[in-house]
């Protein structure tokens, strides 16, 4: 009887172990996802941003809006909450002056926690010639990129040219929602 309880003990204990080496390879796998670096994250803001009350660290979440393709997988799916700061702000001033707001996502949701992230800075400028406020708004860095095989070609560029971000004074703001595109600074382990 005790062999037939040791062999069987064995049997039980090779099958948990094998069982428990698969779920962790599994796991593993999931965790291994790199998004390389130029990796474009278009995102909708959770609240304003506005050139004349938000100070350099100013912290800014939002979601992720269209999934991040790579090799036709979804690295991340749209809906994925990330977070962001403002790395710079200018106020159009009284006479002349352009408004400026820069700014970098930091940290983007992986389960139930964040992951540290670094993208390029994205630069949010209105413009202004003299007394008189010329209506554009210039977007840098990602504006227009390609997302989701070509589908969010020419988004940003359309959206990012709206003048009603533009105020009569110069300064801008960015509303809640508002579609902004960031490309990854370096290679992430996400």
């Amino acid at each position: 009887m005790k062999k037939f309880n040791n062999t069987f003990v064995k049997s039980i204990l090779l099958v948990f172990t094998l069982s428990l080496s698969s779920m962790n390879f599994a796991e593993e796998a999931k965790t291994k996802v790199i998004l390389p670096k130029g990796t474009n994250i278009s995102i909708n803001v959770d609240r304003n941003i506005a050139s004349k009350s938000v100070q350099p660290e100013f912290q800014f979440g939002g979601v992720v809006d269209l999934d991040v393709l790579s090799d036709n997988k979804i690295l991340i799916p749209a809906g994925t909450k990330v977070m962001g700061k403002v790395v710079s702000v200018k106020t159009a001033g009284r006479v002349a002056g352009q408004a400026e707001i820069v700014m970098v996502l930091t940290k983007i949701q992986k389960g139930d926690e964040y992951v540290t992230i670094q993208t390029e800075a994205l630069a949010v400028q209105g413009e202004a010639q003299g007394k008189k406020t010329v209506r554009n708004v210039g977007v840098g860095a990602a504006t227009g990129a390609a997302f989701n095989k070509g589908k969010g070609a020419g988004r940003g560029a359309a959206t990012m040219g709206a003048a009603t971000i533009l105020a009569g004074d110069g300064n801008i703001t960015i509303p809640k929602g508002y579609n902004l595109q960031f490309p990854t600074a370096d290679s992430v382990n996400f």
